[in-house]
């Protein structure tokens, strides 16, 4: 058998590639900060709130701390004031070895539906 293409129009695939990126990023996102939550230190909630207000998860990008929270660095790398059981510091990569694989499988399935499939 042979198959010869002299030309392929790709210009929808590349429509819906950054539509189905953006999905799968963000859904894994989203799952990283509800996961990381219980284990973020926690006095009176600003901390663990700030990720919700200052991420920005459809560019991947999760952050914790604001002017509101501006001990949000010394939290995660070595100031520890835990005042909840389970709290600890540098919470994400924690989160990440129990969670990971399931966040993992969000986004796939963002994206799937992104995809339309």
């Amino acid at each position: 058998m042979r198959l010869s293409v002299k030309s392929a129009d790709v210009s929808g695939a590349a429509r819906k590639a950054v539509p189905i990126e953006k999905a799968a990023v963000g859904a894994y996102a989203m799952a990283a900060i509800r996961d990381a939550e219980p284990l973020v230190p926690y006095l009176n909630g600003p901390l663990r709130g700030s990720a919700h207000s200052e991420s920005t998860p459809e560019e991947g990008r999760i952050i914790y701390g604001s002017a509101a929270v501006p001990y949000a660095r010394a939290q995660y790398y070595g100031h520890p004031h835990k005042r909840w059981p389970g709290t600890t510091m540098e919470w994400f990569p924690k989160a990440q070895a129990k969670h990971g694989d399931a966040w993992a499988r969000e986004a796939q399935e963002a994206a799937k539906e992104a995809a339309g499939r």
